[in-house]
């Protein structure tokens, strides 16, 4: 584990939040692997230089993601990965940060169910207030663009603007609500594919597809452009994963 100045946990967050990622990465990365004890209260609050109870509400909030199972008397076992809460935005944030490359790929997959038919949704329901909306975070992409790798937060802000906004003029309230909880999975993959080679240039006329069809009100034609920017997307991405 690497330690910094002030202990082995960094100082950025607070402690509590500290342990549970601290904890949450190495089993959702698989070095604490399923099955297998943390060790005890006493051992990880030496080891963490934190509090026994600080490392007791860490456990609580890894429990209730659905990772681990305190067991009194018996220790704390880390669950199947069936039993994790794939949806929490932690929990995406650290399979993220471990690379995993089939999340990933899941995320795309979950992508490519919802999102050309929110299209679809938003080309015949958007408000005027949301296709300005929408033009707005296209040309954010497009101002950005020419800028990468310099301008890669703000073009990736943009792209997930984009995406939200379309969700939102589906005028569907669970499927803005579903937008909510993909926020930080569909972050990490804009994060993902804003790196590969051609990328941007490939995606970038597609998202105009999309912003044209939802402007002149053409739900078949916007569901289509979605599908085929979120292909293009996991083309790349599974290009970039493959083995040489």
């Amino acid at each position: 584990m690497s330690t910094t100045r002030g202990g082995p946990l960094g100082r950025h967050r607070t402690m509590h939040g500290q342990v549970v990622e601290w904890l949450g990465l190495r089993i959702v990365s698989g070095e604490l692997t399923s099955g297998s004890q943390l060790p005890n209260e006493v051992e990880l609050a030496a080891q963490l230089e934190v509090s026994r109870g600080g490392v007791r509400e860490a456990v609580k909030a890894l429990a209730a993601k659905g990772l681990v199972e305190p067991r009194p008397r018996l220790g704390t076992r880390v669950l199947p990965r069936a039993d994790w809460n794939l949806m929490d935005r932690e929990v995406i944030e650290w399979h993220g940060r471990a690379g995993d490359p089939d999340f990933l790929a899941h995320l795309l997959e979950l992508r490519l169910v919802v999102e050309p038919g929110a299209a679809g949704l938003a080309a015949e329901r958007a408000s005027a207030a949301e296709v300005a909306a929408l033009q707005a975070a296209y040309d954010g992409m497009a101002e950005h663009a020419g800028a990468l790798p310099e301008s890669e937060d703000d073009f990736v802000r943009a792209d997930l603007a984009f995406h939200l906004i379309l969700l939102r003029a589906s005028g569907n309230q669970l499927i803005e609500q579903l937008g909510r909880l993909l926020e930080t999975g569909l972050r990490h993959s804009l994060q993902t594919t804003s790196h590969l080679p051609g990328g941007v240039r490939a995606t970038l006329p597609l998202h105009r597809a999309v912003l044209l069809a939802v402007q002149g009100h053409r739900p078949a034609a916007a569901s289509r452009a979605m599908r085929r920017l979120i292909d293009t997307t996991a083309a790349a991405a599974a290009a970039m994963m493959s083995p040489r």
